[in-house]
């Protein structure tokens, strides 16, 4: 039985000051920001879901708003901020980008990416749900022009593929899953890679689980780190499982598959992923009543190129129906984790490090909430983290959906679940 702690009030990190939108601020007042600061655009309209997606990479960083209306009723849009340097800490609105195709219910910016001049907007809904990814690059240095200039799909795009259910990118490469793909059964999943050459970015290979099945959903989470991918399939065995693939001479090779060391049916073990060195962190957020979970697993732990779990995580004021777990990130030696349906779905994002209170044991660094958090606003429902800068998503805040921004900080106030 967990034991519950009284409600604390919503820890501060230290913030970006201000952040503005196409015409004015946008960032609330210094005493009000002082519980993170939150972004809004005077675009952003009923049910637009801004925050639906979330990712900052140095001083870019990008926000989905899957349902903006702009292109059609739900074609979705997604936005660029850019901040000057880090001392200032001013994020400033850039562009809205639209998809130059877009249509109803493409759902442009459920997925979004951010890497150097690159930035990636997935439209699941695209040609009747088969998918696509748009990428834009930053055309003017110091004038931020973002222009699109390449739609990608898969070369065997099919409807209802889901083609953009994940994305990942990392120093010219980029894998895409399509959890609906149905080469190994309805919904068994696949992966997509791509390398950029010469301003393009080429179709490489496509990939399954070799042991793939149907409703699988393999592709439903996908991490990049140079020669290794790892790919979630948040339905394999009813409970969920990872695929490790290495880069090798002849193609990306499958070397291991990994099921949680407790799972049980309707887990979604691999629903999320996020991988920083030689640490993995697979989210589980239906596990026990989809209060929720994330299992920490460490590289050559049990073997050389194996991944060893190292701990499970899951904080002491959790609850069903919590999906801790559902988005993750990481960043050197933090955690981040969202949980969008803590306390009536008012929701929280969890801060860890790895060696706090002791090697490895992944303690409790922050616990942040929305400072004008109501229920149902989803806040944590996408999370991303660079360096030590943290944006979060609470696309039904204010029924238009916002975004906050942190900067890390170590203020723990709650023990962990195994403490």
């Amino acid at each position: 039985m967990l034991t519950f702690l009284p409600r604390a009030k919503p820890l501060s990190l230290v913030l970006f000051l201000s952040i503005f939108s196409l015409s004015n601020s946008t960032g609330l007042s210094a005493q009000e920001a002082e519980e993170g600061t939150k972004i809004m655009t005077a675009n952003t309209n009923y049910q637009d879901n801004f925050g639906k997606s979330v990712a900052v990479s140095g001083n870019y960083s990008i926000i989905g708003a899957w349902t903006d209306d702009e292109r059609g009723p739900e074609a979705g849009a997604a936005y660029i901020y850019f901040r000057a340097d880090e001392k200032t800490d001013h994020w400033i609105l850039k562009e809205r980008l639209l998809a130059s195709d877009g249509e109803a219910f493409n759902n442009f910016g459920g997925k979004v990416a951010i890497e150097g001049d690159y930035a990636f907007v997935a439209a699941q809904g695209n040609d009747d749900f088969a998918g696509a990814i748009y990428i834009f690059k930053r055309e003017a240095e110091g004038e931020d022009v973002w222009t699109e200039i390449q739609k990608i799909t898969a070369p065997d795009k099919s409807s209802g593929d889901y083609f953009g259910t994940s994305i990942t990118v990392n120093n010219g490469r980029m894998a895409v899953g399509a959890y609906g793909e149905d080469d190994k059964g309805r919904s068994a999943g696949a992966v997509y890679t791509y390398e950029l050459n010469e301003d393009q970015w080429k179709f490489e290979t496509k990939i399954h689980d070799q042991e793939g099945a149907a409703n699988d959903r393999f592709g439903s989470s996908v991490v990049l780190n140079q020669n290794t991918l790892i790919v979630g399939a948040n339905r394999d065995n009813k409970a969920g499982s990872i695929i490790i693939f290495e880069k090798k001479e002849s193609g990306w090779n499958q070397t291991l598959k990994i099921f949680s060391s407790d799972g049980k049916a309707k887990d979604r073990f691999g629903c999320s992923l996020a991988l920083s060195g030689d640490y993995l962190a697979v989210g589980a957020d239906g596990a026990e009543g989809f209060m929720g979970a994330v299992y920490i697993f460490e590289k050559n732990l049990g073997g050389a190129n194996n991944w060893g779990e190292v701990k499970k995580i899951q904080p002491i004021d959790a609850d069903s129906d919590d999906r801790f777990g559902k988005t993750i990130a990481m960043s050197g030696n933090y955690l981040l984790v969202g949980s969008e349906g803590h306390e009536m779905g008012m929701g929280a994002t969890y801060l860890f490090r790895k060696d706090k209170e002791g090697e490895n044991q992944w303690g409790l660094a922050n616990k942040m909430n929305a400072m004008d958090g109501s229920p149902r606003d989803l806040f944590g429902s996408s999370v991303a983290m660079s360096g030590e800068d943290i944006f979060i998503g609470a696309y039904q805040s204010d029924r238009k959906g916002g975004a906050y921004v942190f900067r890390a900080e170590d203020k723990s106030i709650l023990a962990s679940k195994d403490d």
